[in-house]
């Protein structure tokens, strides 16, 4: 089958929306199938490609607003000549990665006109902006663009089942699921790969204390602010402990400045050295405020150490109970305090349920499984559509 996403933005472009459509891509190409993906245009690359790993991109001029967060495709020839190719030679089916972007608007309009089984994958359990004139006039422009969507029949599905709780704001009912996923084994490889990289960056003598580590975006939404001042407080208890934080963004600069002792800010890594840093954490922790399934989450259960984190997204499903890991109750700085607390307290927890949730990703949560349902899906709506 031939296999189409279209996602506004791609590698190597880097997050989490990019890396599912990787992923999952790569994996149907595994099982022979063909994939193509249709994304945005970036400086210096061309407009057509296809990588090493077998999957074809078609890149279309876009116009990147609010800081290429949300890339807004251009009338253009090259569009046109999409166009064209979408109708001479069509896809098998379609994947719409997320339901507001325009891109996602194409798509649907070109599935739905041309008879082409497709569906949406939505990865989000948040508006894309918040407060103020700014965030009412996105809501509005998000709930007319699903209308739209939702309006050219085509099925929704999440990557979590908070991302079908949140698609019921948009009057969309769906209990469709696509884990976003993860291969243990690459995984693993990649982090024994990135290990001298990341020992470049570590500072001497962390070998023997006790280490929490956080990668993410140094923005509000991942409780910044609120972990370090829950860490300065653990560091009082526990001098022995260290927060190895990894990434970059607009708090990165506060963060350095604010920072209590035993606190390391590693910068952006490599997704190698990222991968090893996790590894080596005796717990992930992540206070972070909305995701649709964050993967260093899955990355950090792939790789056994446990995971500290808020009940956002699909963790709740990857963490059903406090066997598995800890869903602390909000970002807030006394939940925080007390989760890090609970996790230092108990080496053999730590062990215990790092290893209960790599089991429970194993069977659940790896691109193998998310790749055989979106085929059986695709198959039987190609059927359906032949029917029809």
């Amino acid at each position: 089958m031939h296999f189409m996403f279209f996602s506004a933005q791609y590698l190597p472009t880097v997050g989490g929306v990019e890396r599912y459509t990787a992923s999952l891509g790569k994996e149907l190409v595994k099982n022979g199938h063909r994939v193509t993906v249709v994304t945005s245009a970036l400086p210096g690359l061309p407009a057509e490609e296809t990588g090493a790993d077998g999957i074809a991109v078609i890149r279309l001029p876009v116009i990147p607003l609010i800081g290429g967060r949300f890339p807004v495709l251009r009338l253009s020839s090259q569009k046109a000549a999409f166009k064209k190719l979408f109708v001479q030679h069509k896809p098998d089916f379609c994947v719409i990665q997320t339901r507001f972007y325009t891109n996602s608007i194409m798509a649907a309009r070109l599935c739905k006109k041309h008879r082409v089984p497709a569906l949406v994958v939505e990865h989000g359990t948040a508006h894309l902006m918040r407060g103020g004139l700014t965030g009412i006039l996105g809501d509005v422009y998000e709930h007319l663009v699903c209308r739209y969507i939702h309006g050219k029949c085509l099925d929704f599905y999440g990557v979590s089942v908070a991302c079908c709780d949140w698609l019921r704001h948009f009057g969309i009912e769906t209990d469709r699921v696509l884990y976003n996923s993860v291969t243990p084994a690459e995984l693993r490889a990649l982090a024994e790969k990135g290990a001298g990289q990341l020992h470049e960056k570590l500072p001497a003598g962390i070998e023997n204390k006790v280490k929490f580590v956080f990668s993410a975006r140094f923005i509000p939404e991942k409780g910044v602010e609120p972990l370090l001042h829950a860490f300065g407080r653990v560091r009082e208890n526990h001098p022995d402990a260290v927060l190895l934080m990894a990434g970059d963004g607009p708090l990165w600069q506060k963060a350095d400045a604010d920072k209590p002792e035993n606190v390391y800010l590693l910068g952006r890594l490599s997704y190698e050295a990222n991968l090893a840093l996790i590894a080596m954490g005796d717990a992930f922790v992540l206070p972070t405020f909305s995701e649709g399934f964050a993967t260093t989450v899955l990355e950090a259960a792939a790789l056994g150490t446990v995971v500290l984190t808020t009940p956002t997204g699909g963790s709740p499903q990857l963490i059903p109970d406090a066997e598995h890991g800890c869903l602390f109750p909000s970002m807030a700085e006394e939940d925080i305090f007390e989760a890090l607390e609970a996790a230092l307290a108990d080496a053999e927890w730590r062990r215990r349920a790092a290893a209960a949730a790599y089991d429970n990703l194993l069977h659940n949560f790896t691109w193998e499984e998310t790749c055989r349902r979106l085929v059986a899906t695709a198959r039987q709506k190609t059927g359906e559509e032949k029917k029809a």
